[in-house]
């Protein structure tokens, strides 16, 4: 197997020898030319404007795609240096190892499920446009494919990397922290790539059960990403609750036969400094028990509501424009 520490489209972008802007521009630009020779050759179809619209689909996925890097890296990152002073450092650079055979297979189920989509072997005229429709759809559904494919192969080794016996502190959420915001960056990128796709969608696309299924399976899928990428956090977390929670009873055990033993030596006695640590344990115990075993805070609730949210808003604002206009 081999491995690398950058992604594919890294290396790409680091063997071109331009900016990560200027190598996605290149790559669009000739997709843009080849529409643009497509149009000129053979006019706009009957609904001219929204036909050229969705045309431009697969150069914005693409740009898109592109885009998403750099915030997954960094957030790779956090990610793993969170990681550095929790684990074992094999286990950390293992993690940060991308496969290439991997990627490189990611990339060629996507472009042939791209050909599989146009059918461009059973199309006939128009040959600039099945051009551009064949170039576009193989260059978006390869990138498209090989993110996912980045995004869950990362995710992976990070829960290899948390199951592995990695002992969090229960109370240190600033240590695991950058952890949960990987899996909601997993599900904000699939969660983008949904609301993109809709806004290149028209009213009589969407107005349909089988768009509603469908979007509503992308944001499932997306949810559900974000929660496998969690699960093992969660895990480590509920093994550091009973780690505490086992010493703290262990002690508060010890503590009352302690009061139990002095009571029985001397009934009369003044036993009161004994109840202190049974009752300071009681409350440790109590802080143990309500800390939450989910590496969430209050802000990444709310942006994952957000990403929920989004691709719903416009779905609605692109059914009632539709419905206003047919009325």
């Amino acid at each position: 197997m081999k491995s690398s520490s950058q992604s594919l489209v890294e290396r790409w972008v680091g063997q071109s020898g331009r900016s990560r802007l200027a190598f996605a521009l290149a790559l669009v630009g000739v997709l843009v030319l080849l529409l643009a020779i497509a149009v000129f050759a053979h006019g706009l179809a009957a609904d001219g404007r929204w036909s050229l619209w969705k045309s431009a689909l697969e150069p914005a996925v693409i740009l898109y795609t592109l885009a998403i890097y750099p915030f997954l890296h960094r957030r790779w990152t956090r990610a793993v240096d969170a990681l550095r002073s929790l684990a074992h450092p094999e286990l950390v650079e293992q993690a940060r190892a991308a496969n290439t055979n991997g990627e490189w297979a990611a990339l060629l189920l996507g472009a042939a499920f791209s050909i599989w989509v146009t059918d461009p072997w059973h199309s006939a005229g128009r040959w600039w446009l099945l051009l551009y429709v064949t170039v576009s759809n193989i260059v978006m559904f390869a990138l498209m494919a090989l993110a996912i494919y980045d995004c869950l192969a990362r995710t992976w080794r990070l829960r290899r990397v948390v199951r592995s016996g990695l002992q969090l502190d229960l109370f240190d959420r600033a240590s695991y922290a950058p952890l949960a915001r990987w899996g909601q960056s997993v599900s904000l990128i699939f969660v983008g790539g949904t609301c993109l796709s809709l806004l290149f969608q028209s009213y009589e696309t969407l107005n349909t059960m089988r768009s509603i299924v469908i979007y509503s399976i992308m944001v499932g899928v997306s949810l559900t990403l974000f929660f496998i990428s969690i699960w093992s956090i969660h895990d480590a977390l509920v093994a550091a609750q009973r780690r505490e929670l086992a010493i703290v009873r262990e002690h508060w055990a010890r503590a009352r036969s302690e009061l139990k033993l002095k009571q029985a030596e001397d009934p009369t006695g003044e036993v009161s400094r004994l109840y202190e640590p049974i009752f300071v344990l009681g409350g440790v115990e109590s802080q143990i028990l309500a800390a939450s075993t989910w590496p969430f805070n209050p802000k990444i609730v709310k942006e994952l509501v957000a990403t929920v949210v989004a691709p719903i808003l416009i779905y609605v604002l692109k059914i009632a424009v539709g419905l206003s206009r047919n009325a």
